[in-house]
């Protein structure tokens, strides 16, 4: 008898069950498409940020002339977030860099130079898009900083280019106008941390 009351104990309901499975699913993969950090940025020249087409409040903190040092507050990153620099940089050594720092020391993803892409010709930056970055032609070169813009870069903490860590990006060409350069963050992005100390 006992055993028989184990056996005709009510099943689990079937839409119960599935409906767990769905929520696992969906936390891990909230959990893979996102990351917390900060947004670090060193640039020569002048720069407004704009995530997901919204302008970021900045505070330059860079000790040297001409070159703009920032750590973004800590946000939320998603796979497919569009970030903008808008800069103008009429300078030889026009360099720009920036990595994204995990919170709680979780590592740091790099922005190498296959990331970037230029938009040259005038255009709103809040109203770049995903698509129209890709769809760009336009691609920046390897930069080489002046020694202020490696001092300011290594303040912020970010892993150096010969460590694996971003690249230092420029403009083709020395440039007098604004311009806007920016990435997506795709889901590659976010699986490449690397150990911070």
């Amino acid at each position: 008898m006992h055993h028989s009351r184990i056996l005709n104990r009510p099943a689990c309901p079937a839409w119960l069950f599935a409906g767990f499975i769905t929520l696992l699913a969906a936390a891990s993969g909230l959990a893979a498409d996102t990351v917390n950090g900060n947004l670090l940025l060193q640039v020569k020249g002048e720069l407004n940020v704009y995530h997901n087409g919204r302008k970021i409040s900045l505070r330059d903190k860079a000790d040297a002339d001409q070159h703009f040092r920032v750590k973004v507050p800590e946000k939320t990153f998603a796979a497919g977030d569009v970030i903008v620099l808008h800069v103008h940089s009429p300078y030889v050594y026009r360099a720009i860099s920036a990595a994204i720092d995990l919170e709680k020391k979780g590592g740091q993803i790099p922005v190498k130079k296959q990331h970037w892409r230029i938009i040259t010709k005038p255009v709103d930056p809040r109203k770049i898009t995903a698509t129209m970055l890709q769809a760009s032609l336009e691609n920046p070169d390897l930069a080489k900083p002046d020694g202020n813009g490696e001092t300011e870069r290594a303040k912020l903490g970010m892993i150096s280019a010969d460590a694996n860590g971003s690249d230092w990006v420029k403009t083709p060409r020395q440039l007098n106008s604004w311009y806007c350069i920016g990435f997506v963050l795709t889901q590659e992005m976010l699986a490449t941390k690397l150990p911070v100390k």
